[in-house]
């Protein structure tokens, strides 16, 4: 009997060696059993051993929901194919759902110290759900995946899928700010760090699952296998990477890796995550060759479950290390509590010299870059000629996101309304204007086929009206300081990450409508785009208006940030108007110009190039 027709079986053994792991290593690194402590309450057995067991199954619902949506989104090969995957992600974003009910109360339990029925009959379930942050996490966590399993039964096309697939990974991320990482020494490195580890984890695992169950009969395996392959890998060098700098954070102390039991059990993972590096090369030269000469697909389908299997364990693993106190768990530190970490006092030169390195940001602007320059490189292999001026224009707007993102006015942004204020404008305007100088769309859709598709769609279509493009482009700054997300933004991390990604998207989006060097499906004239440019001037100038005479921005969180070298407000944001709104309005006026010049420049040519009108009639003789 084959491994393939044993599978309940050997899922059944993959799931006691994961539980077997994590108590191993729970009593290894002291995290279970708890002494009693005479005179203080205790949640009893039920909740210190049920606890990390309900999130080892909390925390593979997580994966397998993830990873049939992934599958229904990227992987399936025909509808009927989807819809069935994307029915099977419903049910098991119920039993997610259920889980995260489960931990939430014996989390209850574990932090009052009394047992379940206790702590359920103290009436602070409410309290806790609504007003402790862990709660709120496992109540988010709980909304967000009942609403997938309600969507999952309606009639989804891939735009709703992907939406579902978005918000699954995002349901995955809550925990993240109740962790160790929340109380660590720089707090917004080790939650940025570990949001992208658990992130990645979760669509790597997830993705491999699904390949594995729902998708090893169909016929169209290897297209599959060939997607997933390049997801994967980015996914291995993202959890490489964020593992080190998390890791990095906890123990602070290179010799904290084998002299503490914590450091050893880092140790663990990364002889699981090289492991699983094994695997992945593996497949790319063995199974995945094989697959591709036309051999069956039973040698990739037991690698990949003996795969699952090691990711298993090591999920196992993860749960552990999060039940056991880091060596610097007690340790004193210096940076700001609203802020997350240390701020020197502000002088230009440390506009230059002071950093904010986030790994979602880095590897994201890494990423993009590497896309872009194989896209050019493919274009250039078929044949085409790529102009070296737009390859340096996405490298340099790709290094001022970086900046504006990872470096000095990142971190002065959340302290400074003025450099909050450039911030903006450099992510908002000056970086997609250079982006679009640079016709994305081309290269990247060498590298990546859906974004072909996507770009021809009906929706493109439709947001490439340029009223729809303008409103884009508006929206985000109407919302940000007339709705009152200003200090949300300031405060929260996760806020003023996806605060960047909406103002880089549109305002790309916007600038490649309006210059018109991307192939769209729609045409639109030299006029209009200029009328276009000359509106997103107005916002700008709007914005200024705002900022001048409207009332001082982020008052409470200024105040409660209390920093005794803060600048005074109002100057601080007059001089806002002039390095935010005022950047982003010189951008608009620059793009302006040179489309004027440009258009006369093609009158001019047209001119000459056109045929000599035909000679009039001699006047008759009289």
């Amino acid at each position: 009997m084959s491994t393939l027709r044993r599978r309940p079986a050997v899922y059944a053994l993959i799931v006691a060696g994961a539980f077997a792991v994590l108590l191993a290593a729970m009593w290894f690194g002291g995290g279970w059993p708890q002494p009693d402590i005479p005179g203080l309450p205790s949640p009893g057995l039920l909740t210190s051993l049920g606890l990390p067991l309900v999130r080892v199954v909390h925390d593979a619902c997580a994966v397998v929901t993830v990873g049939m949506l992934l599958a229904a989104v990227a992987l399936a090969p025909d509808d009927d194919a989807r819809r069935a995957i994307t029915r099977t992600a419903g049910q098991w974003a119920l039993a997610w759902a259920a889980t995260a009910v489960m931990t939430q109360i014996l989390t209850l339990s574990d932090l009052l110290g009394l047992p379940v029925g206790e702590a359920l009959q103290s009436g602070f379930l409410l309290t806790f759900s609504t007003e402790v942050p862990q709660g709120e996490a496992f109540l988010l966590v709980t909304l967000i995946t009942l609403l997938i399993a309600a969507a999952t039964t309606l009639s989804l096309g891939p735009a709703g899928r992907a939406v579902l697939l978005a918000l699954a990974v995002f349901a995955v991320l809550p925990p993240a700010y109740v962790g160790h990482s929340a109380s660590a020494a720089d707090h917004n490195l080790a939650v940025s760090s570990l949001m992208l580890h658990i992130g990645a984890v979760t669509l790597w695992v997830g993705g491999l699952f699904g390949l594995v169950t729902a998708l090893r009969r169909s016929k169209d395996l290897l297209p599959a296998v060939r997607r997933f392959s390049a997801l994967a890998l980015c996914c291995y060098v993202a959890v490489g990477f964020s593992g080190v700098v998390n890791g990095w954070i906890r123990i602070g102390d290179l010799a904290e890796l084998w002299q503490s039991r914590y450091g050893l059990l880092l140790l663990g993972k990364a002889a699981a995550l090289v492991a699983l590096g094994w695997f992945g090369l593996r497949h790319r030269r063995r199974t995945i060759a094989a697959l591709e000469t036309g051999a069956v697909s039973r040698p990739f389908l037991r690698l990949a479950t003996a795969e699952v299997g090691v990711m298993a364990l090591t999920i196992g693993l993860a749960v552990a290390l999060s039940r056991t106190p880091p060596p610097r768990a007690g340790s004193v530190h210096s940076s700001h509590e609203l802020l997350g970490y240390t701020l020197q006092p502000f002088t230009a030169g440390r506009l230059v010299t002071e950093t904010r390195p986030d790994p979602i940001v880095i590897l994201a602007v890494l990423g993009l870059a590497a896309a872009y320059l194989l896209g050019v490189r493919r274009w250039a292999a078929a044949g085409g000629s790529w102009p070296v001026g737009r390859t340096v224009a996405a490298l340099a707007g790709l290094a001022v996101l970086l900046y504006a993102t990872a470096g000095g006015v990142a971190a002065y942004g959340p302290a400074v309304f003025s450099l909050h204020a450039l911030q903006y404008a450099l992510v908002g305007t000056l970086v997609p204007a250079l982006i679009a100088l640079s016709a994305p769309l081309v290269p990247l859709r060498e590298v990546w086929t859906p974004l072909r598709r996507a770009s021809e769609s009906g929706m493109a279509q439709r947001l490439s009206h340029p009223w729809a493009a303008l409103g884009l482009y508006a929206a985000p700054y109407l919302i940000f300081y007339a709705l009152g997300l200003f200090e949300p933004a300031q405060s929260s991390l996760a806020v003023r990450l996806a605060v960047w990604t909406v103002l880089l998207l549109t305002g790309t989006w916007f600038l490649c409508v309006a210059l018109g060097l991307d192939p769209l499906p729609r045409a639109i004239g030299a006029g209009t785009r200029m009328m276009m440019l000359a509106v997103a001037l107005v916002v700008q100038v709007w914005m200024a208006a705002v900022f001048l005479a409207g009332p001082i921005q982020g008052q409470d969180w200024y105040d409660r940030l209390a920093l005794a070298w803060a600048p005074d407000r109002a100057s601080d944001q007059a001089l806002g108007t002039l390095l935010g709104p005022g950047l982003a309005a010189a951008t608009i006026l620059l793009l302006l110009a040179v489309m004027a010049v440009r258009r006369r420049g093609a009158l001019r040519r047209m001119s000459q190039d056109a045929p000599p009108p035909p000679p009039s009639a001699a006047p008759a003789r009289q």
